[in-house]
């Protein structure tokens, strides 16, 4: 697991988001690694975007890699708690 992407996510994270994460997405998955997702912008998570995230994990996993979240602000952190999303992506 050599790569190391990072993606800087939006402020908004929800279906409008979509098109373009699941672009920046696809191409750090082009080589198995680790992908970091920045979440120093981000401030507002929905379902759509707890969704991507989830099917964004499941891809990486069958590609070996692994995706990981930092610099998370309290209010998206809880509502990724709450999924349980700590179950299947790594986040601080």
């Amino acid at each position: 697991m050599s790569n190391l992407a990072v993606i800087r996510m939006p402020k908004r994270f929800d279906y409008s988001s979509s098109t373009e994460f699941n672009n920046a997405m696809a191409a750090a998955l082009e080589q198995p690694g680790t992908i970091t997702l920045d979440c120093t912008e981000l401030e507002y998570i929905d379902s759509a975007g707890i969704g991507l995230l989830v099917m964004s994990q499941k891809k990486a996993q069958s590609r070996q890699s692994k995706i990981v979240l930092i610099n998370l602000k309290s209010s998206p952190k809880e509502i990724l708690q709450l999924a349980n999303l700590q179950k299947i992506i790594d986040f601080n």
